[in-house]
């Protein structure tokens, strides 16, 4: 293993830190690579509470005085804006609820690495993901499962993933919680208390996705208000804007009721939001669109036990392709997850992922 190379995705946050710690431990040449995502700034303009990703003066300060290590910086701002960014915008201005970390680490972090890795003739890259490789013997297929650590698990974000393989994608993390990598990030020597962890839509950082989607200014006319209705036609009030909420929003939507009121779905068209209550959220039964891993080349007969998670926190949900379109599934007992443009991942019985689709 001594001098075998391996690029290193580093993010300014302790995960991605600590992996390129431990590889180099191992005896790993190890190269450093962050990404540059934000046009016509500097990073020393962002704040760091904007910042919670891909902070370039953190990651060059790591390399520099801690990790010893070299580093590129690439820059990937315009890919960011029009792959992750503009997709984002674009799938909520339509109704749907898009997952902007899914596509940022197959299309933007993960295919990144591997095309700087090729042209340095690097054999593999790593990334501070909490995921491990394994076998799945029911679909004999190699996927990556779930983290032990449930809370920190990142096997739904790689998803959508595609060309890794245990061989070109190290996962330095995956057998490790949350605690045990702080720990580690501490007797390294690493500034701890300043180095944020990573969320979900950075870009959005703490603007509710409503504010961060609607640009005026909260005192602007309000002349193209939102209705909100129940499913049986009765007007439960106005609303600013319905763009930016989601299927399943309880709380932060504007309209107040007796009872709880839920997203049911947003409609662009008609500027209405359809409400009710949390059974009406309910569903058995979903489709999905543009297929990956086993849901694209066919399931094995007969059938192993097939899972399924909306979120990337949720259980293992069992369900079922449905008889007569491989594309579309039964849940075993209906879930309030099924949101459209949210990503459908599937598992085995013990936590591999085996597939993907987008949720339609």
């Amino acid at each position: 293993m001594n001098n075998k190379k391996v690029l290193v995705g580093l993010s300014g946050g302790i995960d991605s830190a600590v992996s390129a710690w431990l590889l180099k431990r191992k005896g790993y040449e190890v190269l450093g690579v962050v990404l540059r995502l934000w046009e016509n700034e500097t990073d020393n303009d962002r704040p760091w509470t904007e910042r919670t990703c891909c902070h370039v003066p953190m990651v060059s300060y790591l390399c520099d005085r801690i990790l010893d290590i070299p580093l590129i910086i690439h820059d990937s701002a315009k890919d960011f804006q029009e792959r992750v960014v503009n997709r984002f915008k674009e799938g909520y201005a339509s109704g749907t609820t898009p997952n902007p970390c899914t596509s940022c680490n197959a299309d933007i972090k993960i295919r990144t690495l591997l095309d700087i890795a090729r042209d340095h003739d690097i054999p593999s890259i790593a990334t501070g993901h909490y995921a491990a490789w394994s076998h799945s013997q029911d679909y004999d297929r190699t996927g990556l499962k779930i983290s032990p650590d449930k809370q920190k698990d990142q096997s739904y974000f790689l998803s959508r993933t595609e060309g890794i393989t245990p061989d070109n994608f190290l996962l330095p993390l995956g057998e490790k919680t949350k605690n045990e990598v702080r720990d580690l990030a501490l007797k390294a020597g690493f500034p701890v208390s300043g180095m944020l962890e990573n969320q979900e839509a950075c870009f959005v950082s703490k603007k509710r996705v409503t504010e961060y989607l609607d640009p005026r200014k909260s005192n602007d006319p309000d002349q193209d208000s939102w209705t909100a209705v129940t499913t049986a036609g009765k007007f439960l009030g106005s609303l600013r804007t319905g763009i930016g909420l989601t299927r399943g929003q309880r709380r932060g939507h504007g309209i107040a009721g007796g009872d709880r009121l839920y997203i049911l779905s947003v409609n662009p068209v008609k500027k209405e939001v359809l409400m009710g209550s949390r059974n009406e959220l309910l569903g058995r039964t979903f489709e999905i669109d543009e297929p990956q891993g086993i849901m694209a080349t066919g399931f094995p007969k007969p059938l192993p036990p097939l899972y399924v998670r909306f979120r990337s926190t949720m259980g293992l949900v069992p369900c079922q392709p449905h008889p007569s379109d491989s594309q579309t599934f039964v849940l075993d007992d209906p879930h309030d997850g099924i949101v459209s443009g949210q990503i459908a991942a599937f598992y085995d019985k013990v936590g591999i992922l085996i597939g993907s689709g987008r949720l339609v």
